[in-house]
């Protein structure tokens, strides 16, 4: 699924030249705590409710949200695994997507990707889910898809978050519920493997471990 597949046409981006008051509105109304702010079709910034708490309603934004030429954006041809590191690493609700002219053509919403994830990683359909821990720097989706494929199994969802340790933590849900050769692999590249759930082949945990990792990303 890509990020064209997954616009919110609810959410609208805010203007440089808009109020702050007139974007704490527009913010309250679409049910957002932050949304993208344009200059023409161009990514300006991104404006926070909680930076225009205590500012006058009448001040243009621009005068309070510095130009950012590297406010985060994805593509429309984006891939959901791709999309959800961007939001984790930027502590964002709401992205901006742009196509190959460069110019915005919509918002992909934080709820809406978590929708599409926890379908896939719900627990009550065939298939083990597999946790790794990995640097970001090491974070290659593809490479982690492939190492699974090369076992003769398929990645169904990915949900990626943040540790303490400033490491991700990658929770895979797979086609399989015998992961030991995959474990077996990652382990060979590196990867800390921290669980394994609904697994025939490898069991460290419990269903209701497996619970506490789907409230931990509110699903």
């Amino acid at each position: 699924m890509k990020a064209m597949d997954l616009l919110n046409e609810a959410l609208v981006a805010l203007r440089k030249t808009d109020t702050v008051s007139a974007a704490r509105s527009f913010m309250a109304e679409q049910g957002v705590t932050e949304l993208p702010v344009l200059d023409k079709l161009d990514l300006y910034n991104y404006a926070r409710t909680v930076l225009l708490t205590d500012v006058p309603g009448d001040t243009k934004l621009e005068e309070i949200i510095p130009y950012n030429p590297h406010a985060p954006r994805v593509s429309m041809d984006a891939h959901l695994y791709e999309i959800v590191p961007v939001f984790a690493a930027n502590d964002l609700q709401v992205l901006a997507v742009f196509n190959q002219k460069n110019e915005f053509t919509g918002i992909v919403d934080q709820k809406s990707i978590h929708k599409n994830i926890s379908q896939s990683l719900t627990y009550k359909g065939i298939g083990a889910v597999v946790v790794l821990e990995v640097k970001p720097n090491d974070f290659a989706p593809s490479h982690i898809a492939r190492m699974v494929e090369e076992n003769g199994a398929k990645v169904l969802g990915m949900m990626v978050d943040n540790t303490e340790e400033n490491s991700l933590r990658i929770n895979l849900k797979l086609n399989t519920t015998r992961v030991k050769n995959i474990v077996a692999t990652f382990n060979r590249f590196g990867m800390k493997v921290t669980g394994c759930f609904m697994a025939e082949d490898f069991d460290n945990g419990s269903e209701r471990e497996f619970e506490s990792v789907l409230r931990f990303f509110d699903i």
